[in-house]
């Protein structure tokens, strides 16, 4: 009886996975919102039934969602099956932060897969052919600039952008991350609501206040910047190493720094609005963002949150 149920379930679940996948592909504005919504089906499938029967639906999910929304959907509809399987195998386990860091290591995952496919099967690399667009984009610019006599005004910027577009290429590695937790944490906004309907027990995640990284991510750190400061030659895989990591590392010391910001506030009483003002200044003034920065560091390797409390 329990395996017809899960069955006629696991059925249902891949009739609505299909829709979502194709409304993705056929109606891109809506499309937009409801890929963060295609892993929720396998997600509550995987808490329903645990890991396996997750997997198999998953695995049976992309023949249907390839019949009903082609190959465009069947990219679509891979990643969100492993999403959806590495969430709700740690939603299970009501470990939701665990979750959202399986969703964005999943996403990342098979961005890299996807890459590697497109260069060895498609002879098509997708950093490469982004960068050709750009520079092409910044000829037509620089040109129309000089039609209409402001050769001099834009010609150094546009040289200089040039010059920056030989190092954004390199930060590949660094987008995929950020946008694969920005993915996960988007699909977990998604799957609150029903979750919170099929499995009632499941902990929040903890406040953003109470986030505190380990003391490695800033030993890590020290030594990415050390590497920064090393003669490395562009393409190098020690210059990529120090470029990527220092950047998100950076990126996630500054965001612990903003931890601290929330703690402070919330342990001084201090009106919501001004740890909310915190983030909107560092987006508006990136100088500022060294200091949330320095604060990270404080607060990771010298715990003053304990100080603060006692005090």
């Amino acid at each position: 009886m329990k395996n017809t149920r899960a069955l006629i379930e696991g059925a249902i679940l891949i009739s609505i996975f299909a829709i979502i996948s194709l409304l993705v592909v056929y109606l891109p504005l809506l499309g937009a919102i409801l890929l963060f919504a295609l892993p929720l089906p396998i997600i509550l499938y995987t808490i329903r039934h645990g890991l396996k029967p997750g997997v198999w639906m998953g695995l049976a999910s992309l023949p249907v969602s390839f019949i009903v929304s082609s190959f465009t959907g069947l990219t679509g509809a891979f990643t969100a099956a492993c999403t959806g399987i590495a969430m709700g195998y740690y939603f299970k386990k009501k470990q939701p932060g665990y979750a959202v860091a399986a969703g964005a290591m999943a996403y990342v995952l098979c961005g890299v897969v996807f890459f590697v496919v497109s260069i060895v099967f498609l002879n098509m690399n997708v950093v490469d052919t982004t960068m050709s667009q750009l520079r092409e984009s910044l000829s037509v610019a620089d040109t129309m600039s000089k039609q209409l006599g402001y050769g001099d005004q834009f010609g150094k910027q546009i040289k200089l952008m040039e010059s920056q577009l030989s190092t954004v290429q390199y930060l590949f590695p660094t987008v995929l991350v950020l946008t694969g937790i920005v993915f996960s944490f988007l699909s977990y906004a998604m799957a609150r609501p029903l979750l919170r309907r099929f499995s009632p027990d499941l902990p929040k995640m903890k406040p953003f206040r109470e986030l505190k990284l380990p003391q490695s991510v800033v030993i890590l750190y020290f030594i990415v910047t050390i590497l920064g400061f090393l003669p490395l030659e562009k393409g190098h895989m020690l210059y990529s190493v120090s470029l990527n990591g220092g950047f998100i590392l950076s990126l996630l010391i500054c965001i612990q720094g903003l931890a601290f910001i929330f703690f402070y506030c919330r342990e001084m009483e201090m009106p919501k609005a001004v740890p909310v003002l915190a983030i909107v200044l560092g987006v508006l003034f990136p100088l500022i963002l060294s200091v949330y920065l320095l604060l990270g560091i404080i607060d990771i390797g010298f715990n003053i949150r304990n100080k603060v409390t006692r005090n």
